[in-house]
């Protein structure tokens, strides 16, 4: 479908605080901080938010929460809804354990889901809307994603770190990315998205 796609890592949570890995629903909620990053991403997409048509959020309860406070804090008014599609990586028997155990690269057959297999579920999802979206997922999903489009392995994506609320903006209309990891949003890009959004 034709659209953009703007996507935000959630805001730190219990588990990023203590470095544990989970793809549970419940547990691990946003700490303080997390709360105040998610404020202030939505703070920062205030500008762009009359055009936004959705709010997405991955089932998890930090990405929900990171979801809610943007919204709250960017003025978007309408339903927040769900895809179970954008959730976080499946960590298998490795769940809620320390992120010191996760693999360094995450191939099919694995412990781990696969970067192949996040890039693919993330790119059907969020392709599958159009207009003007905002999806709140994971790091390790959005990473896929990104590099995916771009041609860039795993291997060779090592200083690709997506910090908690950065915000990465997609054109799925020209398959092209149009920021990465950020904490704000251009000029160039707001007008963009202000562009497209004239054009619907």
């Amino acid at each position: 479908m034709t659209g953009i796609a703007i996507l935000i890592r959630h805001g730190e949570s219990e588990g990023n605080k203590i470095n544990v890995v989970s793809h549970d629903h419940k547990g691990f909620p946003l700490t303080e901080n997390g709360r105040k990053q998610a404020k202030a991403v939505g703070e920062a997409l205030s500008e762009i938010m009359p055009f936004v048509d959705q709010i997405v959020c991955s089932p998890l309860e930090r990405a929900l929460q990171t979801g809610e406070i943007l919204a709250k804090a960017g003025g978007f008014r309408k339903h927040i809804s769900i895809n179970d599609e954008i959730h976080e990586t499946y960590f298998g028997n490795l769940n809620n354990t320390s992120s010191k155990n996760v693999p360094k690269f995450h191939k099919p057959g694995g412990e781990i889901e696969s970067f192949e297999s996040q890039a693919q579920r993330m790119h059907d999802a969020i392709f599958s809307y159009a207009g003007i979206n905002i999806f709140v997922s994971h790091m390790l999903p959005i990473k896929a994603l990104v590099c995916t489009m771009l041609g860039v392995e795993e291997e060779d994506a090592g200083g690709l770190f997506m910090k908690n609320c950065s915000i990465t903006i997609i054109d799925t209309a020209k398959n092209t990315v149009l920021s990465m990891g950020a904490q704000t949003i251009s000029s160039k890009v707001v007008n963009v998205i202000s562009g497209f959004s004239k054009g619907k």
